[in-house]
């Protein structure tokens, strides 16, 4: 008897795998996926394009130049500057550098990637922390150790307000503000 069940679940399952290899033939494979990396990478540099526009808008104004000043610096149009204020360049390493040789200031920083580096930082500040244990706040009155973090509690006359520590930045766990 299990052996008929276990045939038909067999040839149930081949004419499944027949019937979805049928249907996969007739529809092609959305680009659903493509697009959806392609939007994000659209997003990436322009919010970047803005924040470098941003930057050049900054350095102008300080600098007291106006963008056709700028575009006879790097001997280009003004339309191009235009759309550089606009962020709607997508810069190459090249342009860039360009750009921050005519304003005469950095618009991007780019880091030398040091694991090592990132590996002490973190074992000095877990270091940091076990050493800050011990210390206790004035104002505290009740404070709970647990693995790199502190709940420390502030009392007023009014309210109590409990704030946890990790790793060196304050967060309120209630977001209250005083009144009156």
């Amino acid at each position: 008897m299990q052996t008929i069940s276990s045939n038909n679940d067999n040839i149930m399952t081949a004419n499944n795998n027949d019937k979805f290899n049928k249907l996969i033939a007739i529809h092609p494979p959305s680009k659903w996926a493509k697009k959806h990396l392609e939007r994000k990478i659209q997003r990436t540099w322009s919010m970047d394009s803005f924040t470098i526009a941003l930057n050049v808008l900054t350095i102008l104004e300080e600098k007291g130049w106006n963008k056709t000043r700028l575009a006879k610096e790097l001997d280009v149009s003004t339309a191009y500057i235009t759309k550089v204020v606009k962020g709607k360049v997508n810069f190459t390493l090249e342009s860039l550098a360009k750009l921050s040789s005519a304003l005469g200031e950095p618009l991007i920083n780019i880091e030398l990637i040091d694991r090592e580096r990132e590996k002490r930082n973190y074992e000095q500040m877990i270091e940091w922390l076990s050493a800050v244990k011990s210390i206790r706040t004035t104002k505290s009155t009740n404070r709970f150790n647990l693995t790199n973090t502190r709940v420390t509690s502030f009392r007023s006359d009014t309210r109590e307000v409990l704030h946890t520590e990790y790793n060196t930045m304050a967060m309120a766990n209630n977001n209250l503000r005083p009144t009156g």
